[in-house]
């Protein structure tokens, strides 16, 4: 019998040592270097220095991430997955997002599907431990002469829980209806949580959304909403005597790419998104605010920010208002207030610094010497946040 001259198997062989050897040849080198795929940071190689007997394993773990995280072509290699994914199984690249009905896409990561009360019995049983401590930085703060506001943004599912995928979602109590009511009824702190006149807002005779259909965050008419009402209630308090400022929507030259369709990457093999949606633009119609990004003032804000160890100081921000009675604010918070309405609130107040921080620091506070703080946490970072907040 002539024996079969089949060298498939070592072709299959000689292509997978090359990609292997391509991923180590091309690995990354490059510091703080983020992944397009996945829309984060790369891990970082772990601190030798840092390493004792009783964190080998932690350390191991930290170096495993950093290997993988850092092997070459990996940004290619999921994009590719992701195509396949689907393509012929309809699911996203990553375990982190999920596709709902109607285009929508929800983050499926931090909690943030399991948002409602009856699926958060141990957040549940720790409200009077976070309540105590909001209570604590209130009075705290009372005694500098501050006004304090606990803000919570809604999440996504919490205004369209329909859309998600997997069974009948409906509106419902969330954690932040649970924060809310507690610190109403047992505290005197001053809670602002807009999700009533949001989802009120939801049918609106524009056809208008209230979040982005591809990202995690509210669109411009939403947190328009929110803004506008936002400032209505802090005069009721009697925090403040402002006006709105007047808002400019347009229909923007291009599509919007939120941050869940960047971690979805491209599904087709022409590098198509799965949704690049229509995206109403605004401005504010006639802004008196600056941001104030040179100067001294601002060398001594960015000093504290990287001596604070804040996340990302480039995402924090002043500005400066000559157009009204002077009023002080600080927000420490995230990119529902930060890369969403600080423009607009900017139109209100005489001086808005922005800190992307959960925690109130004592050092803010010297810097700024606010009239008001404000504390605000998206919904899914109650849950994430709170255990570490014990006050400043």
């Amino acid at each position: 019998m002539k024996k079969s001259n089949d060298y498939s198997g070592f072709i299959i062989a000689l292509v997978f040592f090359a990609l292997i050897l391509s991923s180590l040849v091309l690995f990354n080198r490059e510091h703080d270097k983020e992944s397009v795929a996945e829309n984060r940071m790369l891990s970082q190689f772990p601190k030798i220095e840092d390493l004792n007997p009783m964190s080998v394993s932690e350390y191991r773990k930290e170096l495993s991430a950093w290997f993988e995280d850092n092997l070459g072509l990996r940004d290619q290699y999921l994009t590719l997955s992701g195509i396949l994914k689907y393509n012929l199984l309809h699911r996203a690249k990553t375990s982190k997002v999920e596709i709902g009905r109607d285009c929508f896409l929800y983050l499926a990561d931090e909690g943030n599907l399991e948002l409602e009360t009856s699926k958060s019995a141990e957040f549940m049983e720790k409200l009077p431990e976070y309540a105590k401590v909001q209570q604590e930085i209130s009075n705290k703060l009372k005694l500098q002469g501050i006004d304090y506001v606990f803000m919570i943004a809604p999440g996504k599912p919490a205004i369209y829980p329909e859309n998600i995928s997997g069974s009948d979602h409906i509106v419902t109590d969330t954690i932040g209806d649970a924060m809310y009511d507690y610190l109403t009824d047992n505290t005197d702190v001053h809670v602002y949580w807009p999700k009533d006149i949001l989802l009120a807002a939801k049918d609106n005779e524009a056809g208008e959304a209230l979040y982005l259909k591809t990202d995690t965050h509210w669109t411009t008419y939403g947190r328009n909403i929110a803004y506008r009402d936002m400032i209505d209630t802090m005069n009721s308090w009697g925090f403040t005597d402002a006006k709105p400022a007047d808002v400019r929507f347009y229909e923007s030259e291009d599509p919007y790419i939120g941050d869940l369709s960047n971690m979805m990457g491209p599904v087709t093999w022409t590098g198509k998104w799965l949704e690049e949606e229509d995206f109403l633009d605004w401005e504010v119609a006639a802004p008196k605010a600056r941001v104030i990004d040179q100067g001294e003032e601002y060398d001594r804000f960015h000093e504290m920010l990287l001596r604070k160890n804040v996340y990302n100081p480039d995402l924090c921000a002043m500005f400066h208002n000559d157009s009204v009675p002077e009023k002080r604010v600080l927000i420490c918070g995230d990119s529902m207030v930060g890369l969403c309405i600080l423009p607009e609130l900017a139109e209100c107040f005489s001086d808005i610094t922005f800190i992307w921080s959960y925690r109130i620091d004592q050092d803010f506070i010297d810097f700024v010497q606010p009239d008001i703080v404000i504390s605000e946490f998206g919904e899914r970072e109650l849950k994430l946040r709170l255990e570490a907040i014990k006050g400043f």
